[in-house]
């Protein structure tokens, strides 16, 4: 139990948009895997979630300053681990793909090169995994949230879009437009979801160890399953 927690609250900060399958809001409630897996290592360790929603540079301070301690979805890149320090196992992968507005002019054979210069849009300040922010190709940072570059997809703004498959197959704007976009294959990276402590500020180094031991009991046990099939969704 993380006996040196305020009142024994886990301070979890989630950017103010909404992210599904991740975290969303619901019939009033927020809800999603990464929320209803914190949930399960919150009962395990005896502990209250206090959600913090904010904007993600916020975020991002927040739990590096210690005002939160912990974010339920990061993406571990060489830069991010000089100042966060990362669950020891990722709960989940998630595939990065292109969109492309139907019909779709492009010859795309897996490599960003065989898009010539056609500009990819993508959310400003969004890591896509440190394979894919290190190489160089046509990108245009243009909006905050998934949500907002899937409308500019849709509006015919813009031709492509990097965004994790994952979102991509749970956001309710595309699945009423499903023929209007197509999501081409195969997958430009697998990126491994983690739980991120701040390294300066964060939980100390005991309770970023039970929180560990939790999580991996958790991905041991049936409720994991459960949670991936109740979102379709694959550990690896």
């Amino acid at each position: 139990m993380l006996s040196h927690l305020h009142a024994q609250v886990l301070r979890v900060a989630i950017p103010d948009e909404d992210y599904p399958p991740y975290y969303y809001v619901l019939d009033d409630n927020l809800t999603g895997f990464s929320v209803e897996t914190l949930q399960s290592i919150a009962s395990e360790l005896e502990l209250t979630l206090e959600f913090q929603r904010l904007p993600w540079s916020r975020v991002v301070n927040h739990v590096e300053t210690g005002k939160a301690d912990v974010i339920p979805v990061f993406y571990k890149t060489p830069a991010r681990m000089q100042r966060f320090e990362f669950s020891d196992e990722s709960y989940l992968i998630d595939p990065i793909v292109l969109l492309c507005a139907n019909p779709c002019p492009l010859q795309f054979d897996g490599t960003l090169a065989s898009l010539g210069s056609e500009p990819v849009a993508t959310v400003r300040h969004f890591s896509y995994g440190s394979v894919l922010d290190e190489m160089r190709f046509p990108r245009v940072d243009l909006v905050e949230s998934d949500h907002m570059l899937f409308r500019m997809l849709l509006g015919k703004r813009v031709k492509l879009v990097m965004a994790s498959a994952h979102t991509i197959t749970h956001s309710s704007l595309l699945q009423q437009s499903a023929a209007e976009v197509l999501m081409l294959q195969p997958a430009l990276d697998f990126v491994e979801v983690y739980f991120a402590f701040g390294k300066q500020q964060g939980l100390p180094a005991a309770q970023r160890r039970q929180f560990n031991q939790a999580l991996a009991k958790f991905k041991r046990g049936e409720r994991y399953q459960q949670l991936l099939a109740k979102y379709q969704l694959q550990s690896r």
